[in-house]
């Protein structure tokens, strides 16, 4: 990590895309049955594709921001 703090929010951004691509490709490989239960179980009643969408659009908002800066 570096002694900078937005670098290191944006290193663990970066990793939670990573991290929600790879949950997202293993959940296309469950039976229906498997998904659901997943699906059931999530706070949000949201899977791995919402959450991937989420972490793309957060990491793509803030590059835009701190660009215009």
């Amino acid at each position: 990590m570096t002694m900078n703090p937005m670098d290191d929010f944006l290193y663990h951004l970066h990793k939670y895309m990573e991290y929600t691509t790879e949950m997202r490709s293993s959940f296309e490989h469950l039976t229906e049955h498997q998904q659901s239960l997943i699906l059931n179980a999530s706070p949000a009643k949201q899977g791995p594709e919402e959450l991937s969408q989420h972490a793309y659009a957060w990491h793509d908002a803030l590059y835009k921001t701190m660009e215009k800066k």
